[in-house]
């Protein structure tokens, strides 16, 4: 950091120079192809601003951020809400909400998960999150299910400015003889350089985050960065980020039983293995130290926007991102079969490593005229991988098996080609409809795996469209309708979850009756295919602002949660026949007076099972018709009171989410009960006190010190932190 300060001061000195008077054409606004327009586009969606960010955002997850928007929960492995972190878009598990930054999808192609880790301390350089609700709502990269989120880094500053930050996070134990221990610290520095040159910008930051997390060995250490450049030419915007930042955490990814929430030592333990009954554990390991992770996944992005007139422009994003990194758990239970050694090994420790290449292009096309607005692009996304697993330690085996001994190794590729074409239309000044579609060739191939030589290619072809149209009654009120249709591939695990083979895992394809082999072109699992339809209202003067829609999403052969969990705490999937999500969002915010701003949403839904049948060993049916799909409360309500006065800002808020459960089977032991929590913070800002800005904040979460859980994979469930206090002071020049 010392050395990051002397940088700052040296970057400073570089930049002093003369500003000449110049007028640019372009602005360094940076607008993707999915961003929707309030009162234009018929979408469903919310934005977090760049103010609402810097007075909520410290340290924690962006997930965290997030869920103060309609329709989202999250959860925490470590129950702090940093290192994994997940959310649930209308119930939606993040796999199947489509995440872009700048643009660029983020979902891992293999897994479709979003691993919001690997993005540490990104909310400092954001300017603005637009998420959208609804199928379709992306027109390429991961098909949006629940919805997408779209994250935009465009921190650049007209004028120079240097910032450095300090953020501490105190926790309390009911458990602890000293009750409180400070268990997070955050320290960052960012310059920007101001126009050089006449047509440069320079972005530069710098953070580092710890935190002994709230469960046991659930520490996170992330070290940050991100670098941008702008230049701006005459017709011409080019932008280069760079940004990411290794992360290094113990393991911790299963939840506890039930009857551990209310015990406040036993809801912090970390197990890796256990049985209960309903009162105590019959059964439990506890984590090991050696169980870490270390992973970095830089990115690497180029912008071009090329303006040839006032009505067409041409937009290329370039992007490429390596990714390497291990986790090594504890391998105790698995015999020479298994890890096809001469002897059973004992004390084992398993090294997986997986190496990642993806890369790709977004050209597009904006075309503006009199009544209309079009635009067509395509994407190329090429992602390589690589996943094997060692033995990192082990006793009772020869050496030649441990270190370079892969045990398991094979190569998941995956390409992805899509066009797609949108278009606003305005036949009447009050009045704008929407058509887009989208074409998209995906094709999985799983290779050289080892021992097992299980090879295969699996394409998958969708047409995705979409209709909506939207009517501005006055300068006030406005509603707008949306139908979208939208399909997705199967996750590469749910074809094949090569990694686990080596205790089991089979390629889920049916097997030729003739050749008595897997017939690799007939999977299983289906892809989802779903249909949504939205109806929304929006009213919006000085004073008040509300908006409520209405959905109805239609789902055939949507994977489901199966009730069980594998080895490493993840949820077993199935196709649902067919499955039902309505409901009705409300979204508002009243200004009671010049000082004092109430805000808040509130979503009711519904959450079935239509037909759908599972089959247990002895292919006994049980139907699961009409039950509630397993994650999906019913209820979710964020309420936000906001008083400010001159340069103090004093906010209290809660959250409620109903109850919800954790399997597709009803049971009343797997329910995640309804909560309610509060949090309070408190912001203070001084302006040139020796030529400096200060930025003051204190923040209490979990105000009322309620022991709950977020949510649970069957019968475990995942404790959130008690509660706990940040300070942190924000220094500007």
């Amino acid at each position: 950091m010392k050395i990051f300060i002397s940088v700052l001061i040296i970057t400073n000195s570089l930049f002093t120079q003369e500003k000449k008077d110049t007028t640019y054409q372009l602005a360094p606004i940076l607008i993707t192809s999915t961003t929707a327009i309030e009162r234009e586009t018929p979408i469903t969606f919310s934005n977090i601003s760049k103010k609402q960010i810097e007075e909520r955002y410290t340290f924690q997850d962006i997930p965290v951020m997030l869920s103060d928007l309609p329709s989202i929960t999250m959860y925490s492995d470590a129950g702090s809400g940093i290192g994994y972190s997940y959310m649930n878009l209308r119930g939606f598990d993040q796999r199947r909400v489509s995440v872009m930054i700048n643009g660029i999808p983020q979902n891992d192609p293999e897994d479709h998960n979003i691993y919001w880790i690997d993005f540490p301390d990104l909310l400092s350089s954001v300017t603005e999150v637009q998420v959208q609700r609804g199928a379709g709502s992306a027109f390429y990269g991961p098909p949006a299910i629940g919805g997408s989120v779209n994250i935009i880094t465009n921190p650049f500053k007209f004028q120079k400015q240097n910032i450095i930050e300090a953020v501490f996070g105190f926790q309390t134990f009911k458990d602890s003889s000293t009750n409180i221990s400070l268990a997070t610290k955050k320290y960052a520095a960012s310059f920007n350089s101001g126009i050089f040159a006449d047509k440069y910008i320079l972005y530069g930051r710098l953070g580092q985050l710890s935190t002994d997390g709230y469960r046991e060995r659930s520490w996170v250490k992330h070290e940050s960065y991100f670098l941008g450049l702008l230049r701006m030419d005459e017709n011409l915007i080019t932008r280069f980020h760079f940004f990411g930042g290794p992360i290094s955490d113990g393991l911790v990814y299963m939840g506890v039983s039930k009857f551990a929430n209310n015990s406040p030592k036993l809801r912090r333990q970390n197990l890796s293995y256990w049985k209960a009954d309903s009162v105590k554990y019959t059964e439990s390991t506890h984590r090991l130290e050696k169980e870490i992770e270390n992973f970095s996944q830089p990115h690497f992005e180029l912008l071009n926007e090329y303006k040839f007139s006032d009505k067409l422009t041409f937009h290329n994003t370039l992007f490429y991102y390596p990714s390497n990194g291990f986790f090594k758990y504890d391998g105790s239970w698995a015999d020479s079969s298994m890890l096809r050694t001469n002897r059973t090994p004992t004390n084992a420790i398993i090294k997986a490593t997986v190496d990642l290449k993806q890369w790709g292009a977004m050209p597009r096309i904006d075309f503006e005229q009199e009544k209309s607005k079009s635009t067509i692009g395509i994407e190329i996304n090429i992602h390589r991988s690589n996943h094997f697993a060692t033995i990192d330690e082990a006793e009772g085996i020869d050496k030649i098996f441990i270190g370079d001994y892969k045990f398991y190794n094979y190569s998941g590729d995956k390409n992805t080609f899509s066009v797609y074409a949108n278009q606003i239309y305005k036949p009447l000044e009050d009045i704008s409809v929407m058509l887009n579609f989208q074409y998209v060739f995906k094709e999985y191939y799983l290779h050289n795996e080892k021992f097992r030589d299980n090879n295969f290619k699996m394409p998958y072809n969708f047409l995705n469209p979409r209709f909506g149209i939207n009517y501005n009654f006055n300068d006030e009120e406005n509603i707008y309708f949306s139908l979208a249709q939208t399909s997705r591939e199967p996750r590469l695990r749910n074809l094949y979850a090569a990694e686990d083979a080596y205790f089991g895992a089979t390629p889920q394809f049916e097997i030729d009756t003739i050749t008595n082999k897997y017939d690799f072109t007939k999977p299983f699992a289906k892809p989802e295919k779903l249909l949504d339809l939205e109806l929304g209202y929006n009213f919006k003067n000085q004073k008040y602002e509300l908006h409520t829609n209405l959905y109805f999403m239609d789902f055939y052969d949507e994977l489901v949660k199966s009730g069980s969990v594998d080895i490493f705490g993840q949820p077993v999937w199935g196709n649902a026949d067919r499955s039902q999500h309505y409901g009705i969002e409300f979204e508002g915010s009243y200004l009671i007076n010049n000082n004092f701003n109430l805000n808040g949403n509130f979503t009711l839904s519904q959450n079935k099972l239509i037909k759908h049948s599972v089959f247990d060993q002895k292919g006994k049916e049980q139907k699961l018709d009409n039950n509630p799909i397993a994650g999906f409360p019913n209820q979710l309500l964020n309420l936000r009171g906001t008083y400010k006065i001159d340069n103090l800002s004093i906010s209290l808020s809660t959250k409620h989410i109903g109850s919800f459960y954790t399997d597709n089977y009803k049971l009343e032991q797997n329910k995640n009960e309804a909560y309610t929590v509060f949090n309070f913070d408190v912001l203070y800002s001084t302006e040139n006190i020796f030529g400096l800005n200060l930025i003051l904040r204190a923040e209490v979460k979990n105000l009322t010190n309620k022991l709950y859980t977020f949510s649970g994979e069957a019968n475990a469930f995942y404790p959130a932190a008690e509660r706990n206090y940040i300070l942190g002071i924000t220094v500007i020049n």
